[in-house]
């Protein structure tokens, strides 16, 4: 049987298993933050632009265009809300896809959920099934493929999505071997891209591409059963060649534990690249225990793992969204403010001269060790004093370390506050806590429409 089989085998064996109740109780965290992201992110100038070229062409539907009134097909709502979803990058990751698993798999799992009527247990499972989907592949084509310049949000997270939505669609193990194979060849992204507007691009093109393949493979659409193995095929090609996957991780341990679990997904507090954020906490922590003001600033020195430093050593950035992938600038601005909001990657603010004299003032290193979310910050101050914090891991990184819930449901209003009235905000926010519960999952999307004018 060939390895795309064997993961098609795997996703139907999860779906007709009962999945441990904590996973079904921590889903529901992961959709709620997907979810309030992705509708602050309806509101960014890169989702107008996209907007304005999909919706005239696009037909209407049964799927509702986060950020609107409008319903569309779920084609063209993946599209749109899948790109909305990563547009703020604010959304959760995963170590083992070394990506960004919920939007790889939400955004077009609800576009499906509505056009079917689906319950909300019903696409818990399937976000769950798509999570470890995408996962356990990103287990077997990491740390390589992600080292090579592939997003593997996009490259990787399009499997997850081919999980999730053929779940619904209770496809069979030989129609999701087609699905695999056909998304194998729309699997792209680009790490080149990170910092502008093509980065959530991707993410919203890996969540239309999953779909399209798994309504051509419904329909009879063909592909080969051999797109993993194959000596030309997704893993030599994008691994360049054996020994750089690994076959038996990717096939092996499924829901031994569950990926949403050990090691789970990691949350933000901040708008912003996720390798920035250990070196936030850390300045963090110093300001608060040296009662630290830009003005007592000497020098910052920071250090992070070799494989986060390239994606946030910027450190003179030209636009909102190269500042999200700024270590310099997040640091200072952490430091000037003592939190960092939305208002921090708008408008101009990365050019404020204050935030500049400060940044000229951050000094930015890699350095090996056993934890790739270890993060060091030093600060020397101008009485010559010398303070250092050691960060293991960021506030939400792990699934021992998370994001309290009120700081999850303190984000999830933020975001969700800026499109829908509070009254829509508190009763969208009840339903996804009690998601597998709610019998139609067009009861909340329905919530989701009341945008205001």
């Amino acid at each position: 049987m060939s390895v795309t089989h064997e993961i098609a085998k795997n996703i139907i064996n999860l779906a007709g298993t009962d999945l441990p109740q904590e996973a079904i109780e921590k889903a529901p965290l992961a959709i709620l933050d997907t979810l309030g992201v992705t509708l602050a992110g309806s509101r960014h100038e890169g989702a107008a632009i996209l907007s304005r070229i999909v919706l005239p062409t696009a037909a209407p539907g049964p799927a509702l265009v986060f950020g609107t009134r409008i319903r569309l097909n779920v084609l063209d709502a993946a599209h749109l809300n899948g790109t909305y979803s990563h547009m703020l990058d604010f959304d959760d990751s995963n170590l083992q896809l070394r990506g960004h698993p919920s939007v790889s798999v939400l955004p077009a799992l609800l576009a499906v959920a509505e056009e079917l009527g689906a319950s909300g247990h019903e696409v818990i499972r399937a976000y769950i099934i798509g999570f470890e989907t995408a996962t356990r592949i990103g287990m077997g084509v990491n740390p390589y493929q992600y080292a090579k310049g592939w997003h593997p949000t996009s490259t990787v997270g399009v499997f997850g999505g081919v999980a999730a939505y053929s779940i619904l669609y209770r496809m069979t193990e030989d129609q999701i071997t087609m699905a695999l194979g056909i998304a194998a060849s729309m699997a792209s992204g680009l790490q080149s891209n990170f910092g502008s507007m093509t980065k959530p691009l991707g993410v919203g093109q890996a969540a239309r591409n999953a779909l399209l393949a798994v309504l051509l493979a419904r329909s009879g659409f063909t592909a080969t059963d051999l797109a993993f193995d194959h000596p030309r095929g997704y893993l030599n090609v994008f691994n360049d060649g054996p020994g750089n996957y690994d076959v038996a991780r990717i096939l092996s341990g499924w829901g031994q534990p569950f990926s949403i679990l050990d090691p789970g997904f990691k949350q933000k507090r901040f708008p912003c690249c996720y390798a920035c954020l250990g070196p936030i906490d850390g300045i963090e922590e110093l300001a608060r225990l040296h009662r630290l003001t830009p003005a007592d600033i000497d020098h910052i020195h920071v250090v992070v793992h070799p494989y986060r430093f390239p994606h946030i050593n910027v450190p003179d950035p030209r636009s909102p969204l190269q500042a999200k992938f700024s270590v310099h600038y997040c640091v200072s601005r952490m430091l000037m403010n003592g939190t960092l909001t939305f208002a921090d990657f708008e408008g101009t603010c990365f050019e404020d001269p204050a935030t500049r004299r400060l940044m000229e003032r951050v000094t930015f290193a890699s350095r090996e060790s056993n934890n790739a979310d270890a993060a060091e910050v030093r600060v020397t101050t101008t009485a010559g004093n010398v303070f250092e914090a050691k960060i293991e891991s960021a506030l939400g990184a792990t699934y021992k370390h998370p994001l309290p819930i009120e700081a999850l449901a303190g984000k999830f209003r933020d975001c969700a506050s800026r499109l829908l009235p509070t009254p829509a905000v508190e009763a969208l926010y009840d339903g996804l806590r009690g998601l597998d519960a709610v019998p139609d999952i067009r009861t909340l999307t329905t919530l989701v429409a009341q945008v205001s004018d």
